[in-house]
């Protein structure tokens, strides 16, 4: 862990992956705040034209209606655009209920866009399109 530490950082897809890994995790475990860390003060969600606190009154609204969210990530591909830009296009199932089993789920085609900002990733925008579920 400490040569870890003192090594050099992980590289810019790794990060960003990384990023995503820990929204989705905060999901699972209902952690509103940790899944809104990396959304930049100027996050846009193109789909329903929302900005960070639109995305968090979304979020509260579907973790009192289900009382488990779980995120599955598919064919996940970042693309660096210079040094601080990148875009991440992947499929998500997302599905929500109460039990062992999901009582509704959803596959999304999601495009988000990246900005570094200092050694962080922020996310700067999403874009998602529903492709099956209910």
């Amino acid at each position: 862990m400490v040569l870890a530490a003192c090594g050099p950082p992980p590289p810019d897809q790794e990060q960003i992956n990384q990023r995503i890994d820990d929204m989705i995790e905060a999901l699972s475990e209902r952690n509103a705040r940790a899944f809104m860390a990396p959304l930049a003060d100027d996050f846009s969600a193109e789909t329903w034209d929302m900005d960070q606190r639109g995305i968090r009154l979304l979020l509260n609204r579907e973790m009192r209606a289900h009382e488990r969210i779980r995120a599955r990530v598919y064919d996940r591909s970042v693309e660096l655009h210079g040094a601080d830009r990148a875009t991440v296009e992947f499929h998500a199932i997302v599905t929500g209920g109460s039990g062992l089993i999901p009582e509704r789920g959803r596959w999304y085609r999601v495009r988000t866009g990246w900005r570094k900002d200092g050694s962080d990733w922020m996310l700067i925008s999403a874009s998602w399109e529903d492709i099956a579920g209910r």
